[in-house]
């Protein structure tokens, strides 16, 4: 893969010492599901037929951002299949992660022998009073002394920076997780100028152990969220 640790132009995150792909692509939560599909050849899932329309034109364009990134990866493959549950199931060799926001669809690529799992989320910066009630909800002790660290315009902003490392953090351990996961199972250790190390408080697996430290990445604009958590 590229020794550059970018392969694709989007690329909002303190550099990180391993090759991904990022592509990012802008969505019309109301456009028909005719125009958001275009010539993609993308087939909406059947349990998706009948959901409101900005979740199915989210739906494609998240899609559509994974098989770009797959592309930028060097994968030939570029279809990213679903599991009963409805995740993604990524081609052999190729670890990813889809998100979205309001308008706002992502996707993340990595080579499987340079990590064991990665997540990407975004969140949109909302009202201060769902972040208050969002901190009552994620926040650990822990979280609440380390939260001030983050480069953030203020504590709400700050909260839903957290929100979304755990977020991203159990799209990265999902594939192993041996028991189900809730935001209090990692806190928030460290973080400073984009970084962040999130660590586990209990043992959720065979592989993942109580302690286990995973590095995450933040980027905070105007109005969005992008966080990014890998599983070395």
């Amino acid at each position: 893969m590229s020794s550059n640790r970018s392969l694709s132009p989007v690329w909002p995150f303190p550099a990180l010492d391993i090759s991904l792909a990022l592509v990012e692509r802008s969505f019309d939560p109301a456009a028909s599901l005719e125009a958001a599909s275009g010539a993609s050849g993308i087939v909406l899932p059947e349990d998706l037929s009948e959901a409101v329309l900005s979740r199915q034109t989210a739906f494609l364009a998240g899609r559509l951002c994974a098989g770009d990134a797959l592309g930028h990866a060097g994968a030939a493959e570029r279809h990213v299949s679903r599991d009963r549950a409805g995740l993604p199931v990524w081609p052999a060799g190729f670890h990813g992660s889809i998100t979205h926001s309001e308008a706002l669809a992502g996707a993340v690529v990595a080579n499987a022998d340079s990590c064991r799992g990665i997540g990407l989320d975004f969140e949109n910066i909302g009202n201060p009073d769902v972040a208050a009630e969002i901190a009552e909800l994620v926040l650990t002790d822990r979280d609440r002394r380390t939260i001030s660290d983050i480069e953030a315009p203020d504590i709400a902003t700050a909260t839903i920076v957290v929100f979304s490392l755990k977020e991203s953090l159990y799209k990265a351990i999902y594939p192993m997780l041996g028991d189900d996961a809730g935001f209090e199972d990692a806190e928030l250790t460290r973080a400073a100028e984009g970084r962040a190390v999130l660590r586990l408080r209990r043992r959720l697996g065979l592989t993942l152990p109580e302690g286990h430290e995973l590095v995450g990445v933040y980027n905070v604009s105007a109005d969005l969220v992008r966080t990014l958590v890998l599983l070395d």
